[in-house]
């Protein structure tokens, strides 16, 4: 047999009228099709232009990663599995459709030989991983594994209707392959199997003709019907979330694109208020939702019974597309988003980079800018702006915490090593406070050179950034950066969480460049240079850290305090891990301006999270943030009978030194 004969006949057992009508109806799915992307792109160019440049390089490494690697996806094994196998199954699959069709149309020439008996197994193994994908699929909706995709009736039947098209193509295969018999056809073992099948029940080659047609017909018709139902279902994430993510960096997430006054004055618009409001791409990355609840079932204000959905959030918003006037309640309810802590977990799931920590400050900050902001945050906000603290305390108190400790202020020495950023909750909070006179303690005992602002010092405007008022915020860093570039300072320790995400992150937008550290790291950092000797202890009870999301979800900072619980340990201190824990931790609930917001008692985040700390077993809970400290204290106290004690990390070590 010579290598042309090892082929198959296109579109055998189909005539011409038959052939006519599959491209009318092709045409007709395709018209369908084109309508509905159509709708799509013109909600698209509602948004806001922006004039970011394409990064090729770039692109293609994050297309790597997230497209053709999925590696956020892989965060789940067994997701993972069934979504490469339907991914690249559909795309060996298209593959081979489009080889046929060139070949038909005597474009090219090749459908033969080895390039066909190749091609013929490569389809037979990526169909039947195309089958096994969607079974797999729907056992994850019914509860095989703990994070479910949404599961309404319309996923059930797209993926009903994707097993439909795959089975079906096989028994096509099957049928034609009994009818025709050819030897070399035993690569195309799925096929072959069935043909086998076939002829085992005794039924004769011709007899598999009617059978082919009629499964041909279904096949085409379930296929035209998916081509159709592309732009108007869940299934649009299939072009859009490539293209997104080609052309949208990686999110700092802990990094909050900054207001233009130029741009609120020239507008008159603050935040999202309407769909016009967004960018072209944050609309085309809410269609870009593959509604795999990632983010829903890592957010903390969806595991404390708050109306916060993110996924819903951005469902919501990409339904609104062609909605008119206020977003506001008509579309998200205020509530929704004040339920947010910031955490970053929904940003750091989601598979295809979606930003939804993004749209919701965008949000939050239209209603600051319309007046509408909680009672409580309202006043913490009013105090950051007249007081420089949340709490509207003076600032001659700032260095209270310091009394008895010989701490100089920058005006006593003003060129330190090191210059010790306090924070409000290390000034004023009285729990707090005494972190800030450990970590004080361990540079003094490590012979380090600082200095801290003292009354020069005001809040970084973190609570108000996070709440959505940028104006405040505003006022703040600049006047803290020029507070600090004053003072020659190249090196900033901090030991609030918040403090150091604003200081290293967001604070070069305004000419703020230093060195940042987060006070564990710096502490780690002090213990390996030798700078820091332990005094024998005693046996103690273990340890878990509760990990701050500005520190290691934000900035991936988790290794540093574990890095220094080792050390502290010395065989005395076992650490265990919560089943949350490092960038997957659980918020506290502090996060997002929350601090200063009322909660129901039996909605509290901090309760959630201090319940499986409690579980771990250990009867010390380290931190390292001053907010996680208030938040998980406060739970504590409301568990005393669990005795479990709050420590911040520099506590620990405090306590250990000679």
């Amino acid at each position: 047999m010579s290598p042309e004969q090892i082929t198959r006949p296109i579109l055998w057992n189909v005539g011409l009228p038959t052939k006519i009508a599959m491209y009318v109806l092709l045409a007709v799915s395709l018209a369908v099709f084109g309508y509905g992307l159509s709708r799509r792109i013109k909600v698209w160019r509602r948004g806001r232009q922006t004039s970011a440049p394409l990064n090729l390089s770039a692109a293609c490494r994050r297309l790597l990663r997230h497209v053709f690697l999925q590696r956020r996806i892989a965060r789940i094994p067994w997701a993972w599995s069934s979504h490469m196998l339907l991914f690249y199954g559909f795309i060996v699959l298209f593959i081979g459709t489009v080889c046929v069709a060139l070949e038909d149309y005597g474009v090219f020439h090749f459908f033969y030989g080895t390039f066909y008996l190749t091609l013929s197994c490569l389809l037979d193994l990526f169909g039947l991983g195309f089958v096994v994908a969607l079974a797999m699929a729907m056992a994850r909706r019914a509860g095989v594994t703990q994070v479910r995709p949404s599961s309404t009736p319309v996923d059930a039947a797209i993926l009903w209707l994707l097993m439909a098209i795959g089975i079906s193509g096989f028994l096509i295969e099957g049928l034609r392959i009994a009818a025709l018999r050819p030897d070399f056809e035993q690569v195309s073992f799925v096929g072959w199997a069935l043909a086998g099948a076939w002829a085992r029940a005794g039924f004769s080659p011709q007899a598999a003709v009617l059978p082919h047609f009629a499964f041909w017909w279904l096949h085409m018709l379930l296929v035209f019907g998916f081509i159709a139902l592309v732009p108007y279902t869940k299934l649009l994430h299939f072009l859009i979330a490539p293209m997104h993510i080609a052309r949208t960096p990686e999110h700092a997430s802990g990094h909050f694109s900054p207001v233009s006054l130029e741009e609120v004055e020239e507008t008159g618009r603050v935040g999202v208020g309407t769909m016009a409001d967004f960018t072209q791409a944050e609309l085309i990355s809410f269609d870009a939702c593959t509604q795999c609840r990632r983010c829903e079932t890592a957010c903390p204000a969806w595991n404390t019974a708050k109306p916060l959905s993110p996924m819903r959030v951005v469902l919501d918003l990409a339904a609104a597309g062609e909605h008119e006037g206020s977003l506001h309640d008509s579309v998200i309810s205020a509530e929704t988003l004040w339920s947010c802590t910031t955490c970053g977990a929904c940003v750091r799931q989601c598979p295809v980079l979606i930003n939804q920590l993004g749209a919701i400050v965008e949000l939050r900050r239209h209603l600051v800018g319309e007046g509408h902001v909680l009672g409580s945050a309202q006043g913490a906000l009013r105090s950051i702006a007249a007081t420089g603290n949340p709490w509207g305390l003076p600032r001659a108190d700032r260095a209270a915490w310091a009394a008895g400790l010989d701490v100089p202020t920058i005006d006593e020495m003003p060129n330190p090593e090191v210059l010790f950023w306090v924070g409000c909750a290390g000034s004023y909070d009285r729990r707090n406070q005494q972190v800030s006179r450990a970590l004080a303690q361990i540079m003094q005992a490590a012979g380090v050179k600082f200095a801290i602002l003292g009354r020069h010092e005001q809040c970084t405007g973190d609570p108000a950034r996070r709440l959505g008022d940028d104006f405040t915020f505003l006022e703040a860093a600049q006047a803290n950066v020029e507070t600090i570039n004053a003072t020659g300072c190249r090196r900033i320790v901090t030991a609030c969480a918040h403090c150091f995400n604003t200081l290293s992150n967001e604070y070069p937008d305004y000419g703020g460049h230093w060195q940042v550290e987060h006070h564990t790291k710096f502490i780690a950092d002090l213990l390996a240079a030798g700078r820091l000797q332990f005094a024998p202890g005693a046996e103690t009870g273990a340890v878990t850290f509760h990990d701050p999301c500005y520190l290691s979800r934000h900035n991936g900072g988790a290794d540093a305090p574990r890095a220094v619980l080792g050390a502290v340990a010395d065989k005395r201190l076992p650490i265990v891990e919560p089943e949350q824990h490092g960038p997957n931790g659980f918020c506290c609930g502090a996060g997002g301006g929350r601090m200063w917001m009322e909660e129901d008692i039996d909605k509290r985040v901090n309760f959630r999270r201090f319940a499986q700390l409690k579980a771990t077993g250990a009867k010390t809970v380290a931190v390292g943030c001053p907010f996680c400290m208030t938040m998980l204290d406060d739970a504590s106290k409301n568990d005393e009978a669990a005795g479990i004690a709050v420590k911040d990390v520099a506590e620990l070590v405090a306590a250990r030194l000679a």
